[in-house]
């Protein structure tokens, strides 16, 4: 694997944002490669392995089985499909997931007559659907508008090509027809599909041109899953039928489409703007986000398309998925916590949008990468992989099983196709893995003293933010030490929680935007502005020394908004200084045309004690952060207990419950904050920390033995150890 090396990257892209009239164009269509079937996840030759692996001293065959053998209970008592109601949304018997398992099953069940019987149940439901759906859309079952690009079609949608695809020979020409009429019409729904904002590419109908990439905003809301998910299905309908039985060319053309203009714009992205591994909707969005992606691109490998639709069209020519392994295995905790109800589980340095506080299983990204990984003899990411899947995601090695026991019934199929049973256990990767990694499109820094259990571990942001189940994070700090966060961002799903005091960053008063606007409480907390902010933060400078990182980041366009007309922010900015392993200097600016608040805060896992300019925290284990304020001279300290926000409660598992808070007194125009956190083991005492020079534009502090000075209004950062 190559390991990731720490840039400190300086250059920005920069794209107008211009709006195109979508002309017609003519262009190229490609018909898939292979002309056998099964051809997408699985090529034909592949069939006999994994029959191989299908036999009862397998457990994840065993596991698999005992899943196809309730679903096949299910068809053969009529539950399958007549209580599929045929909805857009959730299903408790989606009628494609269950004939996508039984195609597979159709594969690799050991017993021959078992195999055709799995086909002609597969073949059964994937016709209700087909049938149901032929005379178009209607408010009926299978027929509404949005049933191809609704949250159905994101989570199911990739059954319907998949089942074509694995029972192709059971098939009849008839069959074949409907499913040709019924994709081709998903797939116009699909090009120009609107579920969320800038949901397709522009201009519609142009590939490999770069016209599609010279409107930000489109390139960005690449990002979106639904995005992801339309490309996906596109891509699967097109590479499933032969060209034999797509006598128009409309399904060559959907797959032209969404390789040559969907996955042109988001490969762009990825070279970019995400560059580095990250995506931009965080956490719990990403795992599937980039599984949509790898899912079609290993299709796209099986089908023996390659790149004749573009470079895109490659997973080993885009760093950005080698990258997305270590931004993984970066953002765990060192150690697990213990959840009751699911066993053990990381709770990673977060970003985005998040329902729930641990680490989301990854196996729709890393299941694709790793069989392609396989397939083509990785054989070193795929040891990484199988140790991330095994040991990783929630529940650990023990959970293992029940991870695999998912409603959606891809999910265990990759966790099939990844573990070949013949290979030993898969071995931890890190050992010789640096201990930092910077992500320079979404500008998140994370490093560790090492990679044992008991590291301290320290993270910075400065992302932008322009598309959904994004957070205000611009210069958040975040800080873990022996098995703990002593203090992190505020996990939790809606707006309310991805604000700028919810980040561990600065809340800066601005100019009050139209009261009606739905982010009105954004203007209320001072939050740096979500959707259209005035543009990105600065990109970082990061500088990695002899046991400390010095890190400069400018915000100040993420607290206004053109758009808005709140301009009042002049500057933002923090310096942050990581002694290794303890201790944080923090030297934050705020610059304001008109008077109004500037705070400072900062999420805790437990309550807090001010006595003078020093508060503590001790935590349940009995550890203490220390938080030392020096400047201003003049601010009001306070420490609040956190409570649900109006939208509802934070995230499962969410460790933060209060929240230290520093103002400077007076609004002034202009303020200068100096923070130091010191962590310590129970009954430890801080060093000496000591405001040396408290000239606000040239600060020293000295902590111990060790100096840190700030020069040009902390763009100038030196340490002396």
């Amino acid at each position: 694997m190559r390991k990731p090396i720490l840039a400190v990257v300086c250059l920005m892209i920069l794209l107008s944002l211009l709006s195109f009239s979508p002309p017609r164009f003519t262009h190229p269509v490609v018909q898939a490669q292979a002309t056998s079937h099964p051809r997408l996840w699985i090529r034909q030759q592949d069939a006999a392995t994994y029959r191989a692996w299908a036999n009862f001293d397998n457990p994840l065959f065993v596991q698999l089985n005992a899943i196809a053998e309730e679903g096949r209970g299910l068809f053969e008592s009529g539950i399958l499909p007549v209580e599929d109601y045929g909805t857009t949304a959730w299903e408790e018997y989606p009628t494609e997931n269950y004939a996508m398992l039984f195609a597979f099953m159709s594969l690799i069940h050991p017993d021959e007559a078992t195999r055709q019987t799995y086909a002609d149940y597969a073949r059964t439901l994937l016709m209700h659907v087909m049938n149901a759906a032929l005379p178009g859309v209607a408010e009926a079952p299978f027929q509404y508008e949005a049933f191809a690009l609704s949250d159905r079609s994101r989570w199911y949608g990739l059954g319907f090509p998949l089942t074509v695809d694995w029972i192709y020979p059971t098939l009849t020409d008839t069959d074949k027809a409907a499913i040709h009429t019924v994709f081709s019409r998903w797939c116009a729904e699909n090009r120009t599909a609107g579920t969320t904002t800038n949901n397709h590419p522009e201009p519609v109908g142009v590939v490999n041109d770069p016209v599609l990439v010279q409107d930000r905003a489109y390139i960005r809301f690449s990002s979106n899953n639904y995005y992801a998910a339309h490309m996906r299905n596109m891509g699967l309908m097109g590479l499933a039928l032969d060209s034999a039985d797509d006598a128009d060319g409309a399904l060559a053309t959907c797959l032209s489409e969404s390789v040559g203009a969907w996955l042109y714009v988001t490969d762009f992205l990825q070279r970019n703007d995400v560059r580095g591994g990250m995506s931009a909707e965080g956490l719990e969005y990403s795992p599937q986000t980039n599984g949509y992606t790898l899912q079609l691109l290993l299709a796209l490998y099986t089908a023996g398309i390659g790149t004749s639709l573009g470079q895109q069209a490659s997973i080993d020519d885009n760093p950005f998925w080698e990258d997305s392994v270590a931004a993984y295995i970066h953002s765990l905790s060192p150690r697990p916590v213990l959840f009751d109800w699911r066993g053990e589980a990381y709770q990673p340095a977060w970003y985005g949008s998040g329902q729930n506080y641990y680490m989301p299983d990854p196996i729709e990204s890393f299941g694709p990468l790793g069989i392609y990984d396989r397939l083509t003899g990785n054989t070193e990411r795929l040891n990484t992989l199988r140790w991330i899947e095994t040991f990783t995601p929630i529940g650990g090695e023990a959970g293992f099983f029940d991870r695999m026991n998912f409603e959606q019934f891809h999910v265990p199929i990759l966790y099939f196709l990844l573990f070949d049973p013949t290979l030993p256990p898969p071995t931890d990767p890190r050992a010789d893995w640096p201990t930092s990694f910077y992500a320079p499109g979404m500008r998140r820094y994370l490093a560790r003293t090492d990679w044992s259990p008991d590291a301290a571990f320290f993270t910075y942001s400065n992302s932008w933010n322009w598309v959904d189940h994004q957070a205000a994070n611009a210069n958040a700090i975040e800080f873990y030490r022996q098995g703990e966060w002593l203090t992190k961002v505020r996990v939790g799903y809606d707006l309310d929680y991805l604000s700028s005091d919810q980040m561990n960053t600065l809340a800066i008063q601005n100019t009050q935007p139209e009261p009606q606007d739905y982010r009105q409480m954004l203007w209320e907390r001072g939050s740096q502005w979500l959707y259209n902010p005035a543009g990105d933060p600065a990109e970082p400078v990061i500088t990695e020394g002899e046991g400390y990182v010095a890190i400069y980041g400018d915000a100040t366009n993420a607290y206004n908004s053109t758009y808005e007309n709140m301009l009042d922010v002049q500057h933002a900015s923090r310096s942050v200084v990581w002694l290794k392993p303890d201790v944080l200097v923090i030297y934050d600016r705020a610059v304001t045309t008109s008077p109004g608040f500037k705070r400072f805060w900062l999420n805790l896992p437990a309550p807090a004690t001010t006595d003078g300019n020093v508060t503590t925290m001790v935590t349940a284990s009995g550890q203490q952060l220390q938080i030392v304020a020096l400047l201003p001279t003049e601010i009001s300290t306070s420490v609040i207990e956190l409570s649900d926000e109006p939208s509802g409660s934070p995230a499962v598992g969410e460790t933060m419950t209060h929240r230290y808070g520093t103002e400077a007194v007076g609004n002034p125009t202009e303020a200068v904050f100096i923070h130091v956190l010191v962590g310590l083991d129970a009954g430890a005492t801080a060093p000496a920390i000591t405001l040396v020079n408290a000239d606000p534009n040239a600060p020293v502090v000295q902590v111990g033995d060790s100096l840190v000075t700030f020069g040009d209004q902390g763009r100038e950062i030196g340490v002396q150890p």
